[in-house]
């Protein structure tokens, strides 16, 4: 079976939560539990993962599974897989089941469960760095046939693995943060924006990975005025950022950040986002100077109005005045 380059809309984020959620073949009713494995683990050691396979179905599930290697993924954390891509670190990856091995199938009796027992095993000259691949199911639509290359794909889902290989537990990398207004009223003069304080504003951030080990993305986004005292703050959405890749930063409800100023906020603000995990520090800024232009701008808008309006009616009252005339 030729297999072509292959996109699948793995979430990374998924794992954040304390109880995660199941990964979904929509519609073909399997999932696989964890979705997302984070390890770190030094040269010469071994552990074990335990995924756990679901059919939901009221039929049996001819599966495959095999591990499948990334090095990129998009600024949501989507990983891009290369199905022909074969590196000779998944050779470090096996399944200590029985019955099932990678890349051979395996069945799923219909509304039960199957347990794959993943063993990593790190070679004690191991190069000193990250790996990053999936664990992929791969579903076939004709459960019926022995011959399994003959069945048609109907579904892939995966669970990622991000593994760190390093004698250190948290190994140094290099993070750059950056921020910018997105909506609002606001303008740019020179490296200061000027905003209205009346009007709502919201900011697009990111954070980019320039390192060659994960990091995570725990920190705040602030807005501070005078002696840095804080005007608003909140928390960033932990996310894991990969080596060499860049991911959007939102709020802890998956939102851009936002500040909603107010009338006794005037003069020069920063909006700052700073990321302190535990292999790296990054903190960007940019300055603001918060003023009520629009109400401004109505106020002269309204005596320019007022003005031209009391012109208006002085000149009239002079045309319409009487000529008085002299009597001979």
């Amino acid at each position: 079976m030729k297999y072509t380059k292959l996109l699948i809309p793995l979430i990374l984020f998924l794992f954040v939560t304390l109880f995660p959620t199941d990964t979904h073949a929509a519609s073909y009713g399997v999932s696989l539990t964890p979705p997302l494995l984070r390890v770190n683990i030094k040269p010469g050691k071994s552990i074990t993962q335990v995924f756990t396979i679901t059919n939901l179905n009221n039929e049996d599930k001819l599966l495959v599974a095999r591990m499948v290697p990334f090095t990129q993924s998009d600024d949501k954390g989507n990983p891009s897989i290369d199905m022909k891509s074969s590196p000779s670190w998944l050779n470090y990856f096996s399944l200590a089941n029985t019955y099932i091995k990678l890349g051979s199938p395996f069945t799923v009796k219909a509304k039960s469960s199957e347990q794959l027992i993943l063993t990593l095993s790190v070679p004690a000259n191991a190069i000193l760095r990250d790996l990053y691949g999936t664990l992929l199911i791969t579903t076939y639509s004709n459960v019926a046939s022995v011959a399994y290359q003959g069945s048609q794909v109907s579904a892939t889902i995966g669970a990622n693995l991000l593994v760190t290989l390093h004698s250190d537990i948290n190994p140094p990398t290099i993070l750059k943060s950056g921020i910018l207004p997105n909506t609002g009223a606001f303008f740019k003069v020179g490296n200061i924006y000027l905003a209205d304080n009346i009007t709502p504003l919201s900011f697009s951030a990111s954070v980019k990975n320039e390192g060659n080990f994960t990091s995570e993305t725990k920190g705040i986004f602030k807005v501070t005025g005078r002696n840095d005292t804080p005007a608003y703050l909140e928390g960033i959405l932990p996310v894991y950022v990969i080596s060499n890749t860049q991911r959007i930063l939102l709020n802890t409800e998956g939102r851009n950040f936002s500040f909603s100023p107010n009338l006794s906020q005037i003069g020069f603000f920063k909006a700052v986002i700073q990321i302190n995990s535990e292999n790296s520090h990054t903190e960007n800024s940019i300055d603001i100077f918060f003023f009520p232009f629009k109400i401004m701008a109505g106020l002269i808008f309204a005596s320019i109005f007022l003005t031209v309006i009391l012109r208006t009616n002085k000149t009239q009252k002079i045309v319409d005045k009487p000529i008085k005339t002299l009597n001979h």
